[in-house]
């Protein structure tokens, strides 16, 4: 059956599953930390007084649909909550490292969201092809976005205070992350507060300061 699952969603991070309408209640409702960065920065963009909002609309959009499908996964679950959870934050992902560098080294808008567009269905079909292919295609978005980061150094003009703000917040929610897994020494099943929703808000903030730390270079002109 397309989009079944072979193990229930959520086994591996930690917190015990329930019988009520929210499986994994703590992750679930965490989750929605993606959502409420996504709002932010689409309130921060229309506040703006920059002509153009696109990107920033659109990041607050995939950022928000990101914490809807982490909610999914961890709450009512459901057949399409693990591929819906999985698209959406790799979607993000993907957004940044093409999205980024785009304007200063002559990508056309345009071209640079058919791009992103095309990732986005490739992605979609692996995904639906072969579920347990998540860790891989985050590695592989992981690496691509250092590429991405290494090319917006060159280029200049990051806000240094965010920037950094955005690695120690991702570092420590990578820590967090991997103490939330199931069978470490500090997995709770039935904690109130579990790590691996702790990653949920530090990762969400994350992204944020990311996008925050990258919006000089990523308006500059073409590099010459």
């Amino acid at each position: 059956m397309l989009f079944a699952q072979s193990t229930p969603l959520g086994t591996g991070d930690c917190e015990a599953l329930g019988s009520g309408w929210l499986a994994q209640p703590e992750n679930a409702w965490s989750s929605l930390a993606y959502t409420v960065v996504g709002v932010l920065v689409i309130v921060a963009a229309l506040r703006s007084a920059r002509s153009d909002r696109t990107i920033p609309i659109a990041f607050g959009v995939l950022m928000s649909a990101t914490g809807i499908g982490s909610f999914l996964y961890h709450g009512p679950q459901g057949d399409v909550a693990g591929f819906v959870h999985d698209i959406t934050f790799l979607a993000t992902l993907w957004f940044l490292i093409i999205m980024d560098p785009a304007s200063p080294y002559g990508l056309q808008r345009r071209t640079a969201f058919l791009a992103w567009g095309a990732v986005a269905v490739l992605m979609s079909a692996v995904l639906l092809a072969a579920p347990g292919a998540t860790n891989i295609l985050t590695g592989i978005a992981v690496v691509a976005l250092i590429g991405s980061d290494l090319l917006m150094h060159r280029v200049g003009g990051i806000n240094g205070r965010w920037y950094a703000a955005a690695l120690m917040l991702l570092g420590a929610s990578l820590a967090v992350n991997l103490l939330g897994r199931t069978g470490a020494p500090t997995c709770h099943p039935d904690a109130a507060l579990q790590f691996h929703g702790v990653w949920h808000a530090l990762s969400a903030a994350g992204l944020g300061a990311y996008f925050v730390a990258m919006t000089v270079p990523r308006s500059q002109e073409p590099i010459r």
